[in-house]
């Protein structure tokens, strides 16, 4: 089935890692890519597994041209991301849609991608994972609000204009 219109195009790429530090210090060293926005994520209350989870990892995020990358370090805690890192695993762990939640939600289920983990964030914005292939394992779906907006257009803006100083910025 062809991508519908309106869910538009990858607008980000996430790799899960051990070390967020390190991962961002290499994307910088081998691919020039920064600086790197790193903030923690708390979230009280997500869908995982059929059970209310809180959701609580180490994030940051760059830009690369019209490509949005985001690393991410799990905690502890039971979510799609340690599911990942105790799968053995590093690396790409999903692409993004910047799209209506329940219009994705409904297309990818409809296709068999069954739900892995739903949120809200403390600014109110939805995220909405589902299990996609071997090859991409999770797809997010985001819907981006006023807050959200602004940091994505802060990142964007930042690496258009980054001299290479300051590569890692601790939010």
């Amino acid at each position: 089935m062809a991508t519908p219109s309106w869910l538009g195009s990858i607008k980000q790429t996430a790799f899960v890692t051990h070390d967020i530090e390190a991962t961002a210090r290499e994307w910088v060293d081998v691919h020039g890519i920064g600086p790197w926005f790193i903030y923690t994520v708390d979230i009280p209350d997500t869908q995982y597994g059929g059970q209310s989870i809180p959701l609580k990892a180490r994030m940051g995020l760059a830009q690369s041209g019209s490509q949005q990358i985001e690393l991410i370090e799990p905690s502890d805690n039971p979510s799609i991301y340690k599911e990942f890192i105790d799968a053995g695993k590093e690396g790409i762990h999903h692409i993004c849609y910047w799209a209506n939640i329940d219009d994705a939600r409904t297309h990818f289920t409809s296709n068999g991608n069954e739900e892995a983990q739903y949120g809200v964030t403390a600014n109110g914005n939805e995220f909405l994972y589902v299990y996609g292939s071997k090859d991409i394992p999770f797809i997010e779906i985001v819907d981006p609000n006023e807050s959200m907006t602004a940091f994505f257009t802060l990142v964007a803006q930042s690496a258009q204009d980054w001299d290479g100083s300051d590569p890692i910025r601790f939010l």
